[in-house]
């Protein structure tokens, strides 16, 4: 019996390898929950799964903060948290919040209060897409899927079997309200990161980093190239 569990197994992981590979996993967008009329794409955002815009008139030399809102989770027909909980949901939702908070510290002033020379953050969790923490794993304890993983990295992609999420972001100025960058992205970690499919919540936890250092990146980027 156990011989015929492992070679079912075995079967049932090389089929998914063999689909996975022919298919790319292709990861629907997210829904478009943000206007983006007037603003021009951002391309160089450094991740395929990101879709970004920016007012042509934003200067960062006239901001000075970030004000981290807390995130919201959208509940429109359109969402896809699958089998995601509501506390679940409330857990990612939460962890973006303090991802952003924290890791835009490093580079940035962080502040409390809007006003002027603030930029105003607001994101939104729109899906939470679960893995599948067994073939997530096991594929990447294979010479093949080590392979596939790491070509999935330098290229910004996500690994077979592991989950993401879906987001939407809003930076306003803080004073007048108007929109400065706009984004939409599916986020998933770091191909290579093992540790992504050890539970089903995992790749969702340390997408919420990535997509916080992902914002925090361009911010800098955008400061390098700006006059002080």
């Amino acid at each position: 019996m156990r011989s015929l569990f492992r070679n079912l197994a075995g079967m049932s992981l090389a089929a998914c390898t063999a689909s996975w590979l022919l298919s790319d996993c292709a990861t629907q967008p997210a829904p478009k929950l943000i206007d983006i009329s007037g603003l021009i794409p951002i391309h160089d955002t450094r991740m395929p799964t990101v879709r970004a815009y920016e007012a042509p008139t934003f200067d960062r030399t006239r901001y000075h903060g970030l004000l981290i809102e807390p995130t919201t989770i959208y509940h429109g027909a359109d969402a896809d948290f699958g089998q995601v909980s509501e506390a679940e949901r409330e857990k990612i939702a939460a962890m973006l919040t303090s991802e952003f908070k924290r890791v835009l510290r490093e580079k940035f002033t962080v502040v409390n209060e809007p006003g002027p020379g603030i930029v105003r953050i607001v994101i939104t969790l729109i899906g939470v897409h679960q893995s599948s923490p067994v073939l997530a794993t096991a594929l990447r304890l294979t010479p093949v899927g080590l392979a596939v993983s790491g070509a999935k990295t330098v290229k910004g992609g996500a690994a077979p079997f592991t989950g993401n999420i879906n987001v939407a972001g809003l930076a306003y100025d803080g004073q007048s309200g108007q929109v400065l960058v706009a984004v939409q992205a599916v986020i998933s970690p770091a191909a290579i990161d093992v540790t992504s499919g050890l539970t089903s919540l995992r790749a969702a936890e340390l997408s919420s980093t990535r997509a916080a250092e992902a914002f925090r990146d361009y911010l800098v980027r955008l400061r390098a190239s700006q006059p002080q």
